[in-house]
């Protein structure tokens, strides 16, 4: 993959991020909705979506820092991480109950964001995501759609990472050569990992393709989930030859504890509460 197609992806991500009427509506907009929804229960549907578009905002602006060598960059986009999380498990936490009582045992939110989200998460090494994997992991691989290739590998990962078994199946599609490497020769599941990388750039075009989203489209958060993955299970991780692989969002890493943000702990206050 040529690094002309980095370039375009950086420059298309710089463009969303100095747009000024993105900035309005994603991040100044979303706070204010964000800060008015939190504490009404009538407006919990605000409160969750308001959360997953200003988390975009700053997972976006956040990596686009780290790209251009700000390792700060890292703390803006663990907060959009956090938010994101908190606006999924909310949802879960309001709707779930409704769906719970009346037999359905459907996530209520799409596996599309709940992927993207685990994958960040165990990338960025969110410490209050467990819940979040839970959830996911529980899912049923019956129940899953013959093109979520994407949702169905993240749900092995995350399968792997509790200490379970994965259930490798050709229904994983493009990632199905990589889980069956996870235990092989090294220099050959990096080869495998690398091709996964090719798919990625070739699906960040177009409105809901795998990776048309600010905080995916440069970094490559699935490599980076399975060697968060592979450390916790003591697992060697092998050298990906792919340029993904060699800008400041890999080579460069956060140098300070997660941070903290008003507007996630009164989310977080809220997923506590009975």
């Amino acid at each position: 993959m040529s690094q002309a197609a980095i370039t375009t992806l950086h420059r298309q991500l710089h463009d969303w991020a100095t747009r000024p009427a993105n900035r309005k509506f994603l991040q100044q907009d979303q706070e204010a909705q964000l800060a008015t929804a939190l504490g009404d229960p009538k407006k919990s549907t605000q409160a969750h979506v308001a959360a997953w578009m200003l988390g975009t905002w700053h997972l976006g602006c956040g990596l686009l820092a780290v790209f251009g060598g700000d390792a700060s960059g890292f703390d803006e986009a663990r907060i959009g991480q956090a938010l994101r999380r908190c606006s999924l498990l909310l949802r879960e936490k309001h709707q779930g109950q409704a769906q719970r009582k009346s037999g359905a045992s459907k996530l209520p939110f799409s596996r599309l964001h709940g992927a993207w989200t685990a994958m960040l998460g165990l990338a960025l090494g969110d410490p209050h995501a467990d819940r979040l994997y839970e959830l996911l992991r529980e899912e049923s691989e019956a129940t899953f759609a013959e093109g979520e290739h994407l949702a169905l590998f993240v749900h092995q990962l995350l399968a792997l990472h509790a200490g379970e078994r994965p259930r490798l199946t050709p229904r994983l599609g493009p990632y199905h050569e990589a889980m069956l490497h996870w235990n092989g020769e090294g220099r050959l599941f990096g080869q495998q990992l690398a091709a996964v990388l090719d798919l990625h750039i070739e699906q960040t075009k177009g409105a809901g393709a795998p990776f048309d989203d600010p905080g995916c489209r440069l970094y490559p958060v699935e490599v980076l989930a399975v060697r968060a993955v592979r450390s916790w299970l003591g697992l060697p991780m092998p050298k990906v030859d792919h340029p993904l692989m060699f800008t400041n969002l890999v080579t460069m890493a956060p140098a300070t504890p997660w941070p903290q943000h008003e507007l996630v702990q009164r989310l977080e206050r809220q997923l506590q509460r009975r």
